[in-house]
């Protein structure tokens, strides 16, 4: 069996500071499963279609902030996130 390896972050540096934000974009329903999982990776730039395209989130200042944290990610908003930690 071949086992594989990825590189994320985790959704607690990516959102430091933007507690507001990150409790917004946890009550906005986002298309993403957590909760009981270990582990829940999504890309970063998924984190910010949703953003982009929910009416409650894509209004907020602190979107640029995080729009432009993920722009100087590795691969840009190709970068996993873990939304576990």
């Amino acid at each position: 069996m071949k086992t594989h390896k990825c590189q994320f972050i985790l959704a607690s540096d990516l959102f430091k500071g933007l507690e507001n934000l990150w409790a917004a974009f946890a009550d906005s329903s986002p298309p993403f499963s957590w909760g009981d999982n270990n582990r829940t990776l999504v890309t970063a730039e998924a984190i910010l279609n949703h953003c982009d395209n929910t009416d409650s989130l894509a209004g907020l200042r602190s979107v640029a902030t995080l729009r432009l944290r993920i722009a100087n990610l590795p691969q840009k908003g190709q970068t996993y996130v873990d939304l576990e930690n």
